[in-house]
């Protein structure tokens, strides 16, 4: 045989046990990836048990018919199912509750040992809540002749009503399809094994040396080391193939690394974003950011400023990627610096521009629009800073903001001193604003035609009437079935805000000993009305307008601070035990001036108000100490006022009723 040949038969050798080495390790990886699939199966299964069981719990407190019907329908490759098994310190203990066949038949004795493992697992570890593991066994009382059968299960605690789910198959059922696979797979390895003893010949390890080396290689590579080459400088076609091995790892690297930036960046722009909008009353608030194929730089922002004043914030960095998403972080951590001080929104974008100019790298820059909601005045005071501006729908019309009249509108960080203008617009119940970027409005089409705001400020009109629907998605299906796709390469960030009008409930607190001035005065009958929120400090609001009414009447000093603590207990009994400090039930207080007396009401339409006492208050016992002080505040209201009445009325809620009388000393 001639050397040519040898080495022919040489290579034909050393490929066909490289063939053999890869398609082996191929053939466990996938055993494995298998067995662990087929784990996860198991473990989704109950998974999904434990989920339908919270639900039903949280539903109806029990289970339910329904529910184990539900369960006992799961099956599991051929012969798996679901049952869940009594756990509970009674004789029902290992009594199977749900279970395609044999509901009721108790497992915890000897015949199922497994399943008594598993109870004394669980009971041993204190019976947390999804305490879970898997195990497996040989079948020993199936059915349908399937005895001694390996088994794998999965079992979880479900702590709330003392079952244990567990889910089983027989492994062969789960490994059907690998079998077949296996047994082809040995049969072709067999076959290239014959056929390498029939051509194999005396090899030459130092030809084979560079093939033994890019297989070397090609392992590293399967198992993650991106960053391996292959050493081979030969002009040959071995040399070739490691050439260009080494410019498709590269190129491998490179594109990691950019996934990596990629997702390291959309991570970080997601989370500087709010979780949720801020539940003010009078306003409904609703937002969305879709990332885009490439990470840009759509930002948006809620700072509360005061009880019934909230910052909006929408802006858009230039560039995209990694860079992007720091110029984000820098810009939010700007415009929320600057409006500490509750500054208007000229001051707040003027303030973080000057900090930005400095802070980001030429040629970036930030658009940004600051806009105040005034709940109080129904008002929105705005300013911009080369953002696209939002859409005021009113009245069946949806229509641009106006743009400040005077001032700058340059993004943020181009220049270091800038000042913007301001302009305000009043807000009428049922206004709806729509804050937007400018990703939606340039997504384009097949025939590259972009949207545009035309079709945008339509969509708004059309979507606008739907009050108890949301906004949101209306408005981006619509951007999305004209462009044909859901994929856009800008981010797409929506916020919109429905004005429901100045709440019945907004009050100016009082300001330098004043009474508030909200409070509605009935001419005819000399009643003076006030609903205040079930919130510490606001008991000073009713508290100073009883005592104003009091000087008004003519009471003495000494009578008029008799009254003010009175009211103040009054109302913090009311706000604390009646409404349970849930500021969504309001407290009402009626003052009823007469000739010779002044009536306080304090109507409260929560629960649990605490009623006049039974017993006799001693003062001296609370105040050393033998007593609790609970009730105190009950005892000085009836030791301060001249008549003191609780009732319960059903179309008003809890009733205290104070009256302080005027004295023969008194005009």
């Amino acid at each position: 045989m001639k050397i040519r040949s040898k080495l022919l038969l040489a290579v034909l050798l050393e490929i066909a046990l490289t063939i053999v080495i890869v398609i082996l390790w191929a053939y466990q990886g996938a055993q494995n990836e298998l067995e662990q699939l087929a784990r996860d199966l198991l473990r989704a299964q109950t998974d999904f048990a434990y989920a339908v069981c919270d639900r039903y719990n949280q539903r109806y407190g029990h289970p339910t018919d329904e529910l184990k019907e539900q369960i006992s329908a799961v099956r599991i490759a051929i012969d798996g199912y679901i049952v869940a098994i009594d756990n509970s310190d009674t004789a029902d203990k290992g009594k199977l509750i749900i279970h395609p066949t044999d509901t009721g038949e108790n497992l915890n004795n000897p015949r199922f040992p497994h399943i008594q493992k598993i109870i004394n697992r669980i009971d041993q570890a204190g019976k947390p809540d999804r305490y879970s593991a898997y195990d497996e066994y040989h079948q020993e009382t199936g059915a349908r002749g399937r005895q001694g059968e390996r088994k794998i299960v999965y079992y979880m605690y479900y702590k709330p009503w003392d079952w244990i789910l567990l889910s089983s198959a027989y492994e062969r059922d789960l490994f059907q399809s690998a079998d077949v696979v296996r047994h082809r797979t040995v049969e072709a390895i067999a076959a290239v094994a014959i056929l390498t003893v029939i051509i194999m010949t005396l090899s030459i390890r130092k030809i084979l040396a560079p093939l033994r080396q890019l297989n070397q290689t090609s392992q590293e590579v399967a198992n993650g080391r991106l960053d391996a080459t292959f050493a081979i400088d030969s002009q040959d076609e071995i040399g070739e193939l490691a050439r260009s091995f080494n410019k498709m790892l590269q190129s491998l690297q490179h594109n990691l690394r950019i996934t990596q930036e990629f997702e390291i960046a959309r991570r970080m722009q997601m989370e500087m974003l709010p979780e949720t909008p801020p539940n003010l009353p009078g306003l409904q608030l609703e937002a969305a950011s879709l990332p885009a194929t490439e990470v840009g730089g759509d930002f948006y922002d809620f700072i509360t400023l005061g009880p019934h004043q909230l910052a909006i914030i929408v802006g858009d960095v230039s560039g995209k990627g990694v860079s992007s998403a720091m110029v984000v972080s820098a810009a939010l951590s700007a415009i929320r610096f600057a409006a500490e001080g509750h500054k208007a929104p000229a001051e707040i974008l003027g303030l973080a521009n000057r900090r930005l100019s400095v802070d980001l790298q030429r040629g970036m820059f930030v658009a940004a629009f600051c806009g105040i909601l005034d709940l109080a005045r129904g008002r929105l005071l705005y300013a911009n800073a080369g953002q696209t501006l939002p859409i005021l729908y009113r009245n069946g019309e949806a229509m641009l903001l106006p743009s400040p009249e005077e001032g700058d509108r340059f993004p943020l960080g181009i220049r270091r001193q800038i000042d913007y203008g301001e302009r305000h617009i009043d807000l009428a119940a049922g206004d709806m604003l729509v804050f937007y970027t400018d990703g939606i409005v340039d997504m384009m089409n097949g025939e590259s035609e972009p949207y545009s705001f035309d079709r945008f400020r339509a969509s708004v009109h059309r979507h606008a009437q739907e009050l108890n629907n949301s906004v949101i998605p209306g408005l981006i299906k619509d951007a999305e079935k004209f462009s044909g796709s859901r994929d856009h390469s800008d981010d797409i960030t929506l916020l919109v805000a429905r004005f429901e009008g100045v709440p019945p409930a907004v009050r100016d607190e009082p300001e330098n000993g004043k009474a508030p001035a909200a409070l509605v005065f009935a001419e005819n009958r000399g009643e003076v009305r006030l609903s205040i929120p079930s919130q510490h400090g606001y008991e000073k609001m009713a508290m100073q307008a009883a005592a104003e009414l009091a000087q008004m009447l003519g009471f003495r000093a000494e009578r008029v601070e008799d009254l003010r603590t009175a009211v103040a207990e009054a109302c913090l009994n009311a706000i604390e035990h009646g409404n349970k400090l849930n500021q969504m039930n309001r407290l009402d207080v009626l003052l009823k001036p007469a000739s010779n007396s002044l009536t306080v009401q304090v109507i409260d339409n929560g629960s649990g108000f605490a009623l006049k006492p039974q017993h006799e208050i001693s003062l001296e016992r609370k105040i050393s100490g033998e007593e609790s002080t609970r009730g105190l505040g009950l005892f000085l209201i009836e030791k301060l006022m001249d008549h003191v009445e609780y009732k319960v009325l059903p179309e008003l809620g809890h009733v205290t009723t104070l009256r302080m009388d005027k004295t023969d000393f008194e005009p």
